[in-house]
């Protein structure tokens, strides 16, 4: 030490500087210690504790952190404890660095900051499984059984150079039960994706003991550690370039999964101004705001902005839980803005990442246990979409290129929200509480007019139905709205290019860019919303409404059994989720009329864009099984007809037949029915002609 603090009494050493420490502030967690070593094996100080104590110890625990840690853990040894305790292989774990000391991966110059003790804060996107490291190890000489004992580091493995006993070189074998081992782990922590531009940047983590087997693939953590550049090679050639690491010295795991949202006191007063409703209703100044270039599609708007806040998660006595979040399907024409309104809350929302539906592969959207490079080849489990987007929201895009067995992957993360990884000896659940936003095109590239739109998308129901909310957008010819949308996209790009150049813009011109609410401050308005505890009904009237409304929904068609049903209990779900976002979104802590009917409206109008058959009635079977209840029923007479028609050993129905006889049961397409049987694999068109039916695809 150069100088001595005014703290530090006279001729007194470190050690005893370091453990007058101890006494002062950390007497008490310094006795649990002991009581607890078997298993607790850390003593955490807060750096602000010690620089309060002794600046100058402080600024040498960042410095020079190899040094003052010894000391500080000499100091822990020293400390007067019982007799039987013996505290030799405890560790002292500075924590909670200050703000200018912590970075997130990347956003330091590895330089500068080598070798000094700094904190990383980040999401966790790869880890290993844990591992025994020989930290001490004991080699039995084979000639005269001597044993030597050589500290290991992470340099590589040192053995002896000659036998302490015959003083010989060798041969030695390593003793495994005179050797010392710690529990490992290695982790990559990547910067959060709500942070990072692009891909982000990643830094490797190594951690020991008790810091092992703490943290998994999409946790945040902050790291305190020290900062380390290890060399890179080519093969089995060493290159100039050297990449950071970090040996942690202390370890923390956020547990509160909320944003940490930097706000002035000014955004916040001005937030809570426009939830209150100072400048209008706040989601028409959201929706508004969110994608001012995009013309209408406002209801559309107003449930991607509730979509980012989600609704409460709800935990039952039992341990079992409802969902808060809510997912949506947009389907549509091409050119019809879709993709564009997802790209908005990819860049909006916090947590939120975007996938690709062509390429997409089930490891890359949920989780896996991999072998690789990373950890020494061994196996380590990889975070996905729907784990980094965890407490966020996922973004799919093009869902309809995505693989068959891509999409069958998503249901559990969707609905259960959690992911189960089993494989190269690694076994981990891993939640993923996020939002879908998805948006996907028809199979046939465009909407056609003529056909039932649920025909029209190669989706399978299972998937349909874990979506709260799906809308369509087509893109059909119509003068007076052509002339409006191009207007409105000429007027946008103009008033863009002139304010890039600085010259002047006609109001009304203006307008088409204009936001109600700048970008950041949407944004962190979305982010506190995220935060704001679980709203409750307001009242018994709100929840009478409720049932009322849902039932006279559910008897829309009648209660003849013959008729479909409208909507299931899982849609009542749904809307809950929406009104209680709608809530949130204003920080109110109850669930008010006005929520819950706007929770009401736009389901009903998902329902008349995809929950219709095609006969124009409600029909809850639409989206949850993939056909209508009319549907099923010409199928199953088309199954009776074609049977009763077909020949007993081999060959097809006569077409002709089969087309007269739907005809008489009232079927006005019949040969739409039959290709569409065809098409599914029910039936099949047999050597001699005809139609033969197979049974259910």
């Amino acid at each position: 030490m150069s100088t001595t603090h005014d703290r530090r009494k006279e001729n007194e050493t470190l050690t005893e500087t370091l453990i007058r420490f101890y006494r002062e502030r950390y007497r008490d967690a310094v006795g649990t210690l002991a009581q607890r070593y078997d298993d607790q094996k850390s003593l955490v100080i807060d750096y602000d504790e010690l620089y309060e104590f002794d600046r100058e110890i402080a600024e040498d625990v960042l410095t020079k952190p190899g040094e003052m840690g010894e000391y500080l853990e000499e100091a822990l040894r020293n400390y007067d404890l019982p007799a039987d305790v013996d505290l030799a292989n405890a560790h002292v774990r500075v924590s909670n660095l200050p703000p200018e000391h912590t970075y997130y991966p990347g956003g330091f110059s590895p330089t500068d900051q080598a070798s000094n003790y700094r904190a990383i804060t980040g999401e966790v996107s790869k880890v290993t499984d844990e591992y025994s490291k020989i930290v001490e190890a004991a080699f039995e000489c084979q000639r005269c059984g001597t044993m030597t004992y050589i500290a290991q580091s992470d340099s590589g493995f040192q053995e002896p150079h000659e036998c302490q006993g015959c003083e010989r070189q060798g041969p030695f074998r390593v003793n495994f039960d005179q050797s010392g081992f710690v529990d490992a782990q290695q982790f990559r922590l990547a910067t959060p994706p709500e942070i990072a531009e692009g891909s982000g940047t990643e830094i490797d983590v190594f951690v020991e003991d008790d810091l092992a087997d703490i943290v998994t693939a999409g946790d945040r953590v902050t790291v305190a550690g020290t900062i380390h550049l290890e060399q890179q090679t080519q093969g089995n050639q060493k290159t100039g370039k050297f990449e950071p690491y970090v040996d942690a010295g202390a370890l923390a795991v956020d547990e509160t999964d909320h944003t940490d949202v930097d706000t002035t006191p000014e955004e916040r007063e001005r937030i809570h101004e426009l939830a209150d409703g100072a400048e209008g209703d706040p989601l028409d100044l959201a929706a508004e705001s969110l994608a001012p270039k995009i013309h209408g599609n406002d209801a559309i708007k107003r449930v991607l902005i509730l979509a980012m806040v989600g609704g409460s998660k709800t935990v039952y006595p039992d341990g079992t839980h409802d969902r808060g979040e809510f997912h949506v399907l947009l389907l549509g024409d091409p050119g019809t803005a879709k993709s564009k309104l997802i790209d908005r809350v990819e860049d909006l929302g916090w947590r939120t990442v975007g996938v690709s539906g062509k390429g997409a592969t089930v490891a890359g959207v949920t989780a896996s246990a991999v072998q690789d490079d990373f950890g020494d080849g061994g196996s380590a489990l990889e975070a996905g979409a729907f784990v980094k987007a965890h407490k966020g929201a996922v973004c799919v895009d093009e869902l309809d290129d995505m693989p068959a067995d891509v999409r069958a992957a998503m249901l559990d993360p969707m609905s259960k929200q959690r992911i189960s990884v089993n494989k190269w000896g690694i076994n981990a659940t891993l939640r993923t509480e996020t939002a879908v936003v998805a948006a996907g095109n028809p199979k046939y590239g465009r909407f056609n007019p003529y056909e039932n739109v649920q025909d029209q998308f190669d989706f399978e129901s299972n998937l349909l139905s874990r979506f709260d909310l799906v809308f369509t957008l087509t893109d059909q010819p119509d003068p007076e709205r052509d002339s409006t949308i191009s207007r409105h996209i000429l007027d946008a790009r103009d008033a863009a290019k002139r304010q890039m150049a600085g010259l002047d813009v006609a109001d009304e011109v203006a307008e088409t860019i204009a936001t109600p609410v700048d970008r950041d401050l949407l944004r962190k308005w979305i982010a506190l919303a995220k935060q704001q505890p679980e709203p409750v009904f307001a009242s018994q009237e709100v929840k009478e409404w409720l049932d009322e409304s849902f039932t006279d929904l559910r008897s829309l068609n009648g209660y003849d059994e013959e008729s479909p049903v409208p909507v299931t209990f899982r849609k009542l779900e749904g809307i809950v989720r929406i009104a209680e976002a709608a809530a949130k979104f204003e920080f109110s802590e109850t669930i008010e009329m006005r929520h819950v009917q706007f929770a009401t409206n736009v389901v009903g109008e998902s329902m008349r864009d995809y929950g219709t058959d095609e006969d124009g009635v409600y029909d809850a079977d639409v989206q949850e099984t993939g056909r209508s209840m009319s549907q099923k029923q010409k199928i199953k007479l088309l199954e009776q007809t074609v049977t009763d028609l077909q020949p007993d050993t081999a060959g097809g129905a006569e077409i002709g037949d089969v087309v007269d006889a739907l005809e008489d049961e009232g079927i006005q397409s019949p040969w739409d029915l039959i290709e569409a049987a065809k098409n599914d694999g029910r039936a099949y068109e047999p050597g001699g002609g005809g139609i033969r039916w197979v049974g259910d695809a």
